[in-house]
């Protein structure tokens, strides 16, 4: 073993093990302790350029209406678009027990979340997007008093935990995202995930609570095979019409919202952030004018949140 060759062989294997010990200590550290992004978010009023010229026709189609057509979209989207308070006033007052809020998993929207939403919305259970071991390690990581950032698809979400639980100190968080075991189970292409996480729900759910299921975008919309629409399919008459999924966008996350923001801003609609509560009840001017828009979000959603920066 004291030969060049074995020196040379034992040198190289423990330079592979320092490489490797490394590499496992960097790991820990980066999930350990993430860093936050800094990029600041863009103020241009204008970040979805390919999308403005449906703001621009529909603005030369506004103008050509009458002027009683003209005030009719215009007493709609007063009367439709509300704020952010005044929903979840209405929220309270109603008898909703399911929640299926959709979001795109990005900083901008889980600050918005934290700092405007569920400080002001009493639940009794928040379902996330984790499995039950990643969420333990999550809320085990809040217990210990570590305050900063830690993601959750890529966004923070300790932040909405804490004020989530601030909120209401008594409340449930439950993750429901399919396990790898129920990914094994699959037979078939029918046994999707959204139906394991359907599933999962269900095996959580409290008759009589109130809970906010808080997933991505898609999860949330009424088509076929996604989440909302398999808990829509296996629940009983009465809970149906206590079920509502919203979808909650950044005014520059989405071209075709982008364009409907400037296009209110520009009639005098304007607005900070607001709800519109009952995505059907637009004037139907603003579903010709915005199709896009209609296709994307207006018509799988209930209700959609604007948040504006």
């Amino acid at each position: 073993m004291d030969s060049p060759l074995a020196r040379i062989i034992l040198a190289t294997f423990g330079g592979y093990l320092i490489i490797l010990l490394f590499l496992s200590v960097y790991d820990w550290i980066a999930e350990e302790y993430p860093k936050r992004p800094t990029k600041p978010p863009s103020s241009e009023r204008i970040q979805h350029p390919f999308y403005h010229e449906e703001a621009a026709k529909a603005l030369q189609r506004f103008s050509r209406l009458t002027r009683s057509e003209k005030a009719a979209i215009q007493k709609n989207l007063q009367f439709s678009l509300i704020s952010i308070e005044q929903w979840l006033t209405h929220l309270g007052q109603s008898n909703y027990q399911i929640m299926c809020m959709g979001e795109l998993h990005e900083e901008s929207t889980r600050k918005f979340l934290a700092e405007e939403f569920f400080t002001k919305i009493t639940t009794d259970v928040l379902l996330l997007e984790a499995t039950p071991m990643t969420l333990r390690r999550l809320i085990k990581r809040i217990d210990a008093g570590r305050d900063y950032y830690f993601p959750l698809l890529d966004a923070d979400i300790v932040k909405i935990l804490r004020t989530v639980k601030h909120t209401n100190p008594s409340i449930k968080v439950w993750g429901i995202e399919e396990t790898d075991e129920q990914q094994k189970e699959k037979r078939g292409p029918s046994n999707s995930r959204d139906q394991s996480i359907a599933n999962n729900f269900w095996n959580r759910f409290q008759p009589g609570r109130r809970h906010i299921i808080l997933f991505g975008a898609l999860h949330c919309t009424n088509e076929s095979n996604w989440l909302f629409k398999n808990l829509c399919k296996h629940a009983p008459l009465h809970l149906k019409e206590r079920m509502i999924n919203v979808q909650v966008l950044g005014e520059h996350q989405n071209g075709p919202l982008e364009a409907f923001v400037y296009f209110l801003d520009e009639i005098g609609i304007e607005k900070k952030s607001f709800v519109i509560s009952d995505t059907g009840a637009l004037h139907p001017h603003i579903y010709d004018f915005f199709q896009l828009l209609n296709r994307q979000t207006l018509e799988k959603y209930g209700a959609l949140i604007v948040f504006r920066i």
